[in-house]
């Protein structure tokens, strides 16, 4: 009898804290939408320029949340095809693994806003206009909100690098810059 009142009154605690929202809750989902770069790349081993570019993304996110404040990690693979101004007019496809892990503050439990590191790995490049080294993955930042109604997300994310000299792991010389703004949709689980 003992043990039946002792294990009630662990599952009323347990409950409770759930509810209060003192126990972690983990969610995953999906993820895809919009990707623009905003670009400041240009090479002084090769007479070219990277115009702005307009792509895609998609990827699985998750949210491991602690009542307001939370961790909200994401795999996005991303694809961009840039058209190249210059000697050699053609075009460059760039494909990229992107990690963010953002913390997040929710507002009124309707509205998240994100910061945090992004890590980036380049997956693929096409190029015509010559070989492209592909480095170590590179590290920037993200900041931005993101707005759950139920089990569906709408974000806005910037994404940015730290470094002018490296950039998604391209290595040239000269002023290197590239700034990504994401709009997306996604759906948790």
């Amino acid at each position: 009898m003992k043990r039946l009142f002792l294990l009630c009154a662990l599952l009323c605690t347990f409950a409770q804290t759930q509810a209060n929202g003192l126990l972690p809750k983990f969610k995953f989902g999906i993820k895809a939408g919009m990707d623009y770069q905003s670009n400041n790349l240009r090479s002084e081993l090769k007479d070219f320029k990277l115009d702005s570019s307009t792509g895609w993304f998609a990827g699985l996110q998750g949210e491991l949340s602690f009542g307001n404040l939370g961790i909200h990690p994401e795999v996005i693979y991303s694809h961009n095809k840039f058209d190249v101004e210059g000697s050699s007019a053609t075009n460059l496809k760039l494909n990229k693994l992107d990690i963010p892990v953002l913390l997040q503050y929710k507002l009124l439990g309707l509205i998240a806003l994100q910061v945090g590191p992004t890590f980036c790995v380049m997956t693929e490049t096409d190029s015509p206009i010559g070989d492209w080294e592909i480095k170590r993955p590179t590290v920037g930042y993200a900041a931005g909100a993101e707005v759950q109604i139920w089990k569906f997300t709408v974000s806005a994310r910037y994404n940015g690098s730290f470094k002018r000299s490296e950039v998604l792991g391209l290595s040239t010389k000269g002023e290197n810059q590239i700034n990504t703004f994401q709009l997306g949709v996604g759906l948790f689980f």
